[in-house]
């Protein structure tokens, strides 16, 4: 690992990083800005939280948004994904029969959150499902198998996170357009990793998470969603009447600390290099991930025709049960070994989901593949 991005990360130089996108990790220096602003809140918490609030999440919204390349007033701030969907699913309209779609490889907190609204209601879930290594066609199709007439919603992954797979959005939003459902696209890995066009998606709403892979402090991510297509936030607040943005900034007494430091945090991005820096550590995962293919001695045909830039699989060999709880049993193996990586279940095989943040380096793969390989 990079010896001086592993400080400036203020991470545990002894331990393996290898899944960053699971929860990200802010910079040490955006931490401490994080910090400074609690410091202030703290200092006069009456004028802080009375008066300078609401300009400081909208200057800091307006930011987020600037970076997504959206309208800041179709911008709101929520703290995850999760949350992002729970508001809309909680102002989305459903009665008996009505179906909510999503995929076999939709995040698994999402896939739960529909199925306590259609229980609800008494509508029901259908998956979309196609294999690892689907073409764009079959995903597609997929989806657009599983849209009727009694479909509301389709939840489509921009990146999913099981199988680090890039999906045709836009081509899915528009099957699901001529079902006449409303289109939430899951974007949790996406800001920082894809360069995307959001409102060009034709999707009415799109979330995602600014801590993962764009820096920021946990806590901060971005619900946007199509003029007319408002949502509710998931709090009440003081200013529900002040438009589809506003509404969202002020979800009662809180820790602002996160959504004020994101413009840090993004900023931390683009002093890395930005996209530049995406495509050098995308040949770097290139690399690493073939290379420990090869110390496993598996194939890597059959994997994702568009993978993640800094996501990717490399499947296991055969010996390891292929199940939930055999990729949980070798997460805790790999962790002892001071290993941080995702092993996936996924559609009867068994994989490492694998990353590549700014800190990483070649040898970083090579033993990876050696403590594995110790294992398996």
């Amino acid at each position: 690992m990079d010896a001086d991005l592993l400080e400036a990360f203020g991470l545990d130089p002894d331990v393996l990083h290898l899944n960053h996108g699971a929860f990200g990790v802010a910079p040490a220096a955006v931490r401490r800005s994080a910090a400074a602003w609690r410091e202030r809140a703290e200092r006069n918490p009456h004028r802080f939280n009375r008066v300078e609030v609401p300009g400081l999440v909208a200057a800091a919204r307006e930011r987020a948004a600037a970076f997504l390349g959206v309208d800041p007033s179709r911008a709101a701030w929520v703290r995850n994904v999760s949350e992002g969907v729970s508001a809309v699913l909680g102002s989305l309209p459903l009665s008996p029969g009505d179906e909510l779609v999503t995929s076999t490889h939709g995040y698994g907190a999402v896939r739960k959150a529909l199925g306590y609204h259609a229980d609800r209601a008494g509508a029901r879930v259908v998956e979309a499902a196609y294999p690892v290594g689907a073409e764009d066609d079959v995903v597609v199709s997929a989806y657009a198998a599983a849209c009727s007439g009694r479909t509301r919603l389709v939840v489509v992954d921009r990146i999913t996170a099981p199988t680090a797979t890039v999906v045709p959005v836009a081509a899915v939003a528009a099957a699901a357009a001529g079902a006449g459902a409303r289109v939430l696209v899951d974007a949790a890995h996406a800001p920082g990793q894809l360069p995307d066009d959001i409102a060009a998606f034709g999707a009415d709403h799109w979330v995602g998470n600014l801590h993962k892979w764009a820096y920021t402090p946990r806590g901060s991510a971005i619900l946007w969603s199509r003029p007319g297509a408002d949502v509710t936030p998931p709090v009440l607040g003081w200013r529900l009447d002040e438009g589809y943005a506003a509404s969202f900034d002020s979800p009662g007494t809180g820790d602002f600390a996160g959504w004020l430091a994101a413009a840090d945090g993004l900023a931390y991005w683009e002093s890395l290099g930005g996209w530049d820096e995406v495509a050098r550590r995308a040949d770097l995962l290139t690399g690493g991930q073939k290379r420990v293919a090869d110390a496993l001695g598996v194939t890597l045909d059959g994997l994702p025709a568009a993978p993640a830039p800094v996501m990717r699989l490399v499947p296991l060999p055969p010996g390891v049960a292929a199940t939930q709880a055999g990729a949980d049993a070798l997460y805790e193996a790999l962790s002892r070994q001071r290993v941080e990586v995702a092993p996936v279940s996924f559609g009867g095989a068994l994989y490492l989901r694998v990353a590549a943040g700014p800190y990483n380096t070649p040898d970083d793969y090579d033993r990876l593949a050696q403590v594995v390989g110790g294992l398996l």
